[in-house]
């Protein structure tokens, strides 16, 4: 289990675990090591239901704590491992974009046989533009870990249905970086 679990229903999240952590997470100051998970729920009853299962017995006239919807986007962003996020119709590398590439770079690096797929998600049947933006984002990334040493031969493109995610109204707006180990092929 998560030091933190948010559950999420209809767009909007609430604290079911880990209240303890709520001014850190709130901040931004929370340790490397508390971990977050958010829950994504069909009713607004399995809130309760996992507010109930990691706090206990509600006190009646009080509910789990509702967090904002930007501070869930950060959170996202900060926990979706090598996801470098974009604007809508931007390619702008941004300084977060920048510090996930760093990272998915030292990855790469420590396994110099694993390929380094840079994966885009569409919905059904996109359009040219958002065909050629997501190329330009995932060359622009290419770029980026050439110059941090991981050479080109490595890289792979991927596109993913845009469905196969959780839905965070991002889903296009971003390009993960998978670094596959050939023991992880097939698992």
């Amino acid at each position: 289990m998560a030091d933190i679990v948010l559950a999420e229903y209809n767009g909007q999240a609430w604290m079911v675990g880990g209240v303890e952590h709520i001014d850190d997470m709130l901040a931004n100051t929370l340790p490397d090591n508390v971990s977050i998970e958010i829950v994504i729920c069909e009713s607004d009853s399995e809130i309760n239901e996992l507010w109930e299962r990691y706090c206990g017995e509600p006190v009646p006239g009080t509910m789990p704590w509702a967090i904002h919807p930007g501070i869930v986007k950060r959170i996202r962003r900060q926990s979706t491992g090598h996801s470098v996020f974009f604007e809508q119709w931007s390619a702008n590398l941004d300084r977060d974009a920048m510090e996930v590439i760093r990272g998915a770079s030292n990855w790469a690096l420590q396994f110099e046989e694993a390929e380094v797929h840079l994966v885009a998600y569409a919905r059904e049947k996109p359009g040219r533009a958002a065909r050629d933006l997501a190329n330009l984002r995932s060359g622009l990334i290419e770029e980026e870990l050439e110059k941090l040493g991981i050479p080109e031969s490595r890289f792979v493109r991927v596109t993913r249905d845009a469905s196969s995610l959780p839905a965070v109204g991002e889903e296009t707006q971003r390009i993960d970086i998978e670094i596959k180990r050939p023991e992880m092929e097939g698992g």
